[in-house]
């Protein structure tokens, strides 16, 4: 088990973006949700669509909202809540980052072909199981 844990942190290491953009990787993940989202744009939505922690959905709309990359609205409803919303600033900085992150992706996926597809496969069932809590991983695979 030792091995393939350090298996996967090369592998893991080699898909971390060189820093291109003002956005952490958190931040980009937070951005495409309301930009893909637009409606689930409460912090608590984005906690839960993101399975990021609230206190840390907190500190990356604290900074996104300090680059100017979203933009809050109370809701008249409940003035302890609001609903954000991406800037063109955001937007663009989403862009950026997005290129930067998936670089290594594609350039994994170019020199491995077959191999990459089937690792992000599994890896797409293990995020599924991750995130329905399921016991038995033996089931999904």
């Amino acid at each position: 088990m030792m091995h393939y844990q350090q298996q996967l942190q090369k592998v893991v290491r080699s898909l971390l973006p060189v820093r291109k953009s003002l956005l952490t990787a958190s931040e980009c993940e937070l951005l495409a949700h309301l930009y893909l989202q637009p409606e689930q744009n409460t912090p608590v939505q984005l906690s839960q669509v993101s399975g990021m922690k609230k206190e840390a959905v907190s500190r990356c709309l604290k900074s996104l909202y300090e680059k100017n990359c979203i933009r809050k609205q109370r809701q008249a409803a409940d003035e302890r809540s609001y609903q954000l919303f991406m800037t063109e600033t955001g937007l663009a900085e989403l862009k950026k980052g997005y290129e930067s992150i998936l670089q290594p992706f594609y350039d994994l996926w170019r020199s491995s072909g077959d191999t990459f597809e089937a690792f992000m496969y599994y890896a797409d069932k293990l995020a599924v199981h991750i995130e329905k809590g399921q016991e038995n991983t033996h089931e999904i695979l």
